[in-house]
């Protein structure tokens, strides 16, 4: 493996954040940063750039998959949220197959799940779930970030026939992230921008 290959690499891991998962408040705030190593890694190796922003990308979905799990794995979901946990995470699926088949079209190999994820906060102890409103926090934090991130990924691609299926992507996440907030009872588009 070339040294720029190992810094894509370290940096994908980076982004992933395995065990130390800040998907609350601070969860855009490591996506950013570890996209912005990726970004600086990339333009070292323009050849792997795209294959290493997508499995960037596949990281969270596996994330997001297993976040989803744990959530839907308490018990504390009913009815229609439950439903919905169900509904984004099969999408959270649809989005991981997509990416991977479009990182082996670039000769690529996809990233794989980790064997288990930890959720933690942002004051770095593990998320409890004890009512479906914790689930709905933690998921809306976990969507917005999705969103965001896909947003960041946009300007650094270099394959402009992956634009449409990443902001398509990024759309979906928004979407969720406002269905989130109608169940909150909150306002589902707060800003005029998604950032």
């Amino acid at each position: 493996m070339s040294s720029n290959d190992a810094e894509i690499h370290g940096s994908l891991r980076a982004l992933a954040l395995p065990r130390r998962a800040v998907l609350h408040m601070g969860f855009v705030a490591g996506i950013s940063a570890g996209l912005g190593h990726l970004a600086e890694a990339a333009q070292r190796s323009p050849r792997n750039a795209d294959v290493a922003l997508l499995n960037a990308a596949l990281a969270l979905e596996h994330q997001a998959i297993a976040a989803y799990d744990a959530g839907v794995g308490t018990g504390l979901l009913k009815g229609e949220t439950l439903d919905l946990a169900r509904h984004f995470q099969s999408q959270h699926r649809a989005h991981r197959d997509l990416l991977v088949g479009e990182i082996r079209k670039l000769g690529g190999t996809p990233a794989v799940a980790l064997a288990s994820y930890t959720f933690k906060g942002k004051d770095d102890a593990p998320i409890e779930f004890k009512t479906a409103e914790d689930i709905l926090v933690f998921a809306l934090g976990l969507e917005g970030g999705a969103a965001s991130a896909y947003l960041g990924l946009l300007p650094q691609l270099t394959s402009r026939a992956m634009l449409s299926t990443i902001a398509g992507i990024a759309c979906d996440e928004s979407q969720h992230a406002a269905a989130i907030r109608l169940l909150m009872r909150q306002q589902p588009a707060p800003d005029a921008v998604v950032r």
